[in-house]
């Protein structure tokens, strides 16, 4: 009796011995997720997103002539932006900005709701048509923010930052000649249109969750003119995401009927 309570300790003891030695395989078969899968899963995730709160910071350097030899300005930008779906991609967007240029203030709300693109600039209230599609634009083009696959990164590395994968990369030409597609409204007032610039270098650095979503992003990019004239802009930004991948509610003025409306054209 005694050798067969034995031979049944052994057994269940030999089992439970087996598990572990299985779980503990498991665990070290398990690969490691290399920087690019890691970074294409965080652009699949943030591509589903419907909403976003995010603020940051951006400074940008006009130069003119050969090293900035005929003028060199700067102006930095402070944003606070909230983009909300309501339904069937029907977008609401609250976006307040200051920009600093020659030692001016410039305090600009912006806000889209129901095909309008508002604009309040110290105190002159604006609005004109837009779809979404240009709104994305309008978007991108303010924030630095792109939307292109990973074909298009090089250069990744990957690092770790208080528990979060940090990721950083570079765009190859292939992307930057891609992105100019998206270089639209705000960026066409300095540059004069995306048929006369090029973007010359693209690179940034991603703070990702546990869910592969940003919480903090830096980008750097070069543009040049694509004529003969020489010069360049050069775009710092640094974004905070607030709650990535939660529901968003934006909050519209109550006076947005009073605003004057005007060509997209002007």
């Amino acid at each position: 009796m005694e050798d067969f309570i034995m031979k049944v300790k052994m057994k269940k003891f030999s089992a439970l011995l087996l598990s572990c030695i299985l779980l503990f395989s498991i665990t070290a078969c398990q690969k490691k997720r290399t920087a690019k899968e890691i970074m294409q899963s965080s652009l699949k995730q943030s591509s589903s997103l419907k909403d976003a709160d995010f603020n940051g910071n951006a400074s940008y350097t006009i130069e003119t002539g050969k090293n900035g030899s005929e003028s060199n300005i700067n102006f930095k930008m402070n944003f606070d932006m909230k983009l909300q779906t309501v339904k069937d991609d029907n977008l609401k967007m609250a976006m307040s900005s200051t920009i600093n240029m020659l030692g001016q203030n410039v305090d600009m709300k912006m806000y889209y709701a129901d095909g309008y693109y508002y604009m309040n600039a110290n105190g002159t209230k604006q609005k004109m048509k837009m779809d979404i599609a240009s709104l994305q634009k309008q978007i991108s083009s303010t924030t630095g923010q792109t939307t292109l696959p990973i074909k298009y990164y090089k250069d990744l590395k990957l690092s770790e930052e208080d528990g979060n994968n940090v990721i950083s990369y570079s765009i190859n030409s292939d992307g930057l000649n891609k992105y100019v597609e998206n270089i639209t409204n705000s960026m066409s007032t300095i540059t004069g249109g995306s048929d006369s610039i090029k973007v010359t270098s693209m690179s940034g650095k991603k703070t990702l969750n546990d869910k592969d979503l940003p919480v903090k992003e830096s980008i750097k990019m070069v543009i040049e003119s694509n004529s003969n004239k020489v010069g360049k802009i050069t775009l710092k930004m640094d974004l905070i995401y607030h709650n990535p991948g939660k529901s968003v509610t934006v909050s519209l003025p109550k006076d947005l009927n009073t605003y004057q409306e005007v060509s997209s054209n002007n």
